[in-house]
C-alpha cells in the first residue's frame, strides 16, 4: 500500500484503510443477518460463502492474515451448510476484525501525523 502512496495521493494508505474498515463492518453485518435465520435451511449459504471470500480478500490486502484465515473457515463452513459452525466462526471473524481494526486505526493515526508534519515542513 505504501508503495502506491505519493505526493499526488499522500493519504492513500489512510483512505484505503478507512474504506476497508467501513466495508468490512458492512459485510460482517450482512453475514450476521444471513446467519440469524431461525431455520438453518433458510440460510443463503452461497451468499455467505461469497461474502466470506470477499472479506478474506480485502482483509488479506490490508495485512489481516488472521482475519483472512477466519474468513476462510467461514467459507468452508458455509460450503457444507454447517449453520452451527458458521455461527461459531462468524464470532471468530468478529474478534479478529476488532483486533485488526484497532491496529489499523493506529496506522491511520500515524499516517495522518506524518502527512501533517510534511505539510508543516513544506510551509516553513
Amino acid at each position: 500500500m505504501k508503495a502506491v502512496q505519493n505526493e499526488q495521493n499522500p493519504c492513500f494508505v489512510a483512505n484505503l484503510i478507512t474504506t476497508f474498515l467501513g466495508d468490512a463492518e458492512n459485510i460482517i453485518a450482512q453475514l450476521s443477518t444471513y446467519l440469524s435465520a431461525q431455520d438453518p435451511d433458510e440460510v443463503n449459504y452461497p451468499q455467505v460463502a461469497t461474502l466470506a471470500l470477499t472479506l478474506k480478500g480485502s482483509s488479506s490486502s490490508v495485512g489481516g492474515c488472521r482475519m483472512a484465515l477466519a474468513c476462510s473457515q467461514l467459507r468452508d463452513a458455509s460450503d457444507v451448510n454447517d449453520h452451527e459452525e458458521c455461527i461459531i466462526v462468524l464470532d471468530l471473524v468478529n474478534q479478529e476484525f476488532l483486533v485488526l481494526r484497532e491496529n489499523l486505526n493506529h496506522i491511520v493515526q500515524m499516517e495522518r501525523a506524518i502527512h501533517e508534519n510534511e505539510v508543516k515542513r513544506r510551509n516553513m
